[in-house]
């Protein structure tokens, strides 16, 4: 079971989350800037952790970072994409990594459904200039990996 201590960084997170998320939807960019920050929010509420929990997250950062660095190399992810999904394993608890795989994978549902409907309704025309709804094919993982993080911190909280 995740406890409050464990979720600390990933709620001091939460702003950084949600900017990213909008960067991403409007441009298809993840701001460099909004990645140190979110390493700098994790080196500040790393220390509230015990040693072995931030031993397994930098351990579970790294196998994504090498997993996801493959997928560049095969032009399946974009650069930002990698940097932002290492620097979230930072923020999961190592008890909660199956639920983030299960809030990853209805991240990764959810937003394409979520633009297909914006790109169909007349009311959000207000939203029709972001690169997101602009740009066939490209998917925002920002967008997604955000929402992965908030779904996690909102399940675990509840939980806990």
């Amino acid at each position: 079971m995740t406890g409050i201590a464990d979720l600390l960084p990933l709620a001091a997170a939460s702003p950084v989350l949600i900017l990213a998320a909008a960067g991403d939807l409007r441009h298809l960019r993840i701001s460099n800037r909004l990645m140190l920050g979110l390493a700098a929010v994790f080196l500040l509420t790393a220390p509230l952790l015990p040693l072995a929990e931030t031993g397994l997250r930098l351990l579970a950062a790294s196998i994504v970072f090498a997993l996801c660095f493959a997928l560049f190399c095969g032009r399946v992810l974009a650069g930002g994409d990698v940097k932002m999904m290492a620097l979230a394993m930072l923020f999961v608890p190592s008890s909660a990594l199956v639920l983030f795989g299960w809030s990853f994978s209805a991240a990764m549902l959810t937003v394409p459904l979520a633009l297909t409907l914006l790109i169909r309704i007349e009311a959000a025309a207000a939203w029709r200039h972001w690169a997101s709804l602009q740009t066939p094919g490209k998917m925002p993982m920002g967008a997604a990996i955000s929402l992965a993080l908030l779904l996690l911190l909102t399940v675990s909280a509840a939980g806990a």
